[in-house]
């Protein structure tokens, strides 16, 4: 596979922790939900917490990105509305917010008081962060028990613990239904990491031909490390006819999404003169073997 930098790498390859977010907010002040809406607190809440990976979230809300989240109106309205008793959504929504605002050790309790509502994204959530706490039986029960209510993230999480064996022996068949059926719901990272997988054939057998499928199914859900991947099976014709122009075309993709790796295989088409005052190991590294792939 490619090597790629490890921000890149960490996130196909780790357990995901989607909906929380990892960033930390100085405290801000708290103003008044029912000063900015006329909802009910437990609506309000939803409104400014709703997740997009919440198969359970109030759909008469669109979700609203990490980044996007306005801690000081959803925080109200999400601890008004956890102190009515509103319910599972509600508490895993606040959790959402208090790690967003820089507070994991609430959140983290919030999570798991929704996660014993069975929220299936709360369970995700607290599973990882047991994870992160070294209790990995726990973590892997929690995916799986996610995962049965046809939660996307729980379904990749089960097929990245069965890969690495988090919590559970290592079992590459296992690992690979798990990300069919995480790709089945249209999750990029589900084929992408499948579609590895099937190019290593270190796990489960090797099969060029399937590999190149869910790479492509990657790539056109807007998998950049996928579209790269692809571009050097269609460039040396590993699992299908060999095409020059369909992999310039991957590489100009993950090009203009900002890979480096892309941008350097597109550089002899574009710029020739500066291609020639490349180092020669350099201009080696261009053309990637097949154990180098990214992962």
């Amino acid at each position: 596979m490619k090597n790629g930098p490890s921000k890149r790498i960490s996130a196909i390859n780790a357990i995901l922790l989607t909906a929380v977010s990892l960033l930390s907010i100085a405290a801000i002040a708290i103003p008044s939900a029912r000063a900015a809406s006329a909802l009910l607190p437990a609506d309000q809440c939803d409104a400014e917490a709703g997740s997009e990976h919440d198969l359970q979230r109030n759909l008469a809300f669109r979700p609203v990105a990490t980044d996007d989240i306005r801690i000081g109106i959803a925080l109200s309205a999400c601890r008004e509305a956890y102190n009515q008793g509103s319910g599972p959504r509600q508490t895993f929504e606040l959790a959402r917010v208090l790690h967003a605002a820089g507070q994991p050790g609430q959140a983290m309790a919030m999570l798991e008081k929704a996660a014993k509502g069975n929220h299936a994204v709360a369970m995700v959530n607290y599973a990882v962060m047991l994870g992160e706490r070294g209790d990995h039986a726990a973590e892997f029960a929690l995916y799986q028990k996610a995962a049965a209510t046809g939660n996307i993230l729980a379904a990749y999480n089960v097929g990245v613990a069965y890969r690495d064996g988090i919590g559970t022996p290592a079992n590459g068949a296992l690992a690979a239904q798990w990300f069919e059926r995480a790709s089945s719901a249209r999750d990029n990272l589900g084929a992408f990491n499948l579609a590895v997988m099937l190019d290593e054939g270190t796990q489960i057998p090797e099969d060029n031909g399937k590999a190149a499928q869910f790479y492509k199914l990657a790539a056109d859900r807007g998998n950049v490390d996928a579209m790269v991947n692809l571009g050097l099976m269609l460039e040396s014709g590993e699992g299908m006819a060999a095409d020059t122009a369909a992999a310039n075309d991957m590489f100009a993709k993950a090009a203009v999404r900002g890979d480096a790796f892309a941008q350097g295989k597109i550089l002899p088409q574009t710029d020739p003169v500066t291609t020639a005052g490349i180092d020669p190991t350099e201009q080696a590294n261009l053309v990637l073997a097949k154990t180098i792939r990214l992962k």
